[in-house]
């Protein structure tokens, strides 16, 4: 008898459960597929090759592109198509490359060799994309320039190039157009107190020649 009882309310039970078994698979079935598009909608990078391809054709900009140049770009907000030239410098930057214009050509590279590039100089009127890599010659008036090498280095990217002329107390700074507004806003925070004289040097061409020797 207890066997019986125990059988039916069982049963019962499963009756009472079930119906809410295929919402809950179907549930399921929805989450795991909105799961899948959304992986292969990020998973689904673009050819590199392919995005410059396209900013050329929508601007006119010849490229040439370095052999070890390669990779997937993930796109999410943007179709490949919308994509502009400022939009591309930002991109290739992400991916360790860079874009330096010379000769009627754009040519890609890896960000690595960038410091030897014919880059714009920057004297503080012109205006390029934040993206764009520029060159500046900063002036210290207040600390040696020297001093803050080790502080500003930290908050540049490893492409980036920062000197200091301890003769003339100025930086050397090569980056991206915004960083080197960003930096030179921290310069400027940074260089406050009595006027600093910078020590005095003496140049002679021997001397730029035995630099010149030594240099690797």
């Amino acid at each position: 008898m207890f066997c019986k009882q125990t059988a039916s309310a069982a049963a019962l039970a499963l009756m009472l459960v079930a119906p809410l078994f295929p919402g809950q698979v179907g549930t399921a079935h929805a989450q795991s597929g909105s799961e899948s598009a959304s992986t292969e909608h990020v998973e689904g990078g673009i050819p590199l090759s392919r995005l410059i391809a396209t900013v050329a054709k929508n601007t006119g900009k010849k490229f040439v592109i370095d052999p070890r140049v390669h990779a997937e770009v993930l796109l999410a907000g943007q179709q490949p198509d919308n994509v502009s030239y400022s939009d591309l410098l930002t991109i290739l930057l992400v991916h360790n490359f860079a874009a330096v214009e010379a000769g009627g050509y754009v040519n890609v590279i890896p960000d690595a060799g960038i410091r030897q590039q014919a880059l714009p100089l920057v004297t503080g009127k012109e205006h390029y994309p934040d993206s764009q890599l520029v060159s500046t010659v900063i002036a210290v008036k207040n600390v040696p320039a020297a001093q803050l090498v080790p502080i500003l280095r930290p908050m540049l990217p490893q492409y980036a190039h920062l000197a200091a002329l301890p003769c003339s107390n100025r930086l050397i700074l090569v980056a991206g157009f915004a960083k080197v507004q960003t930096m030179q806003a921290v310069i400027d925070a940074l260089d406050v107190g009595q006027p600093y004289k910078p020590e005095t040097c003496e140049y002679s061409p021997q001397q730029g020649a035995s630099a010149a020797q030594k240099a690797p």
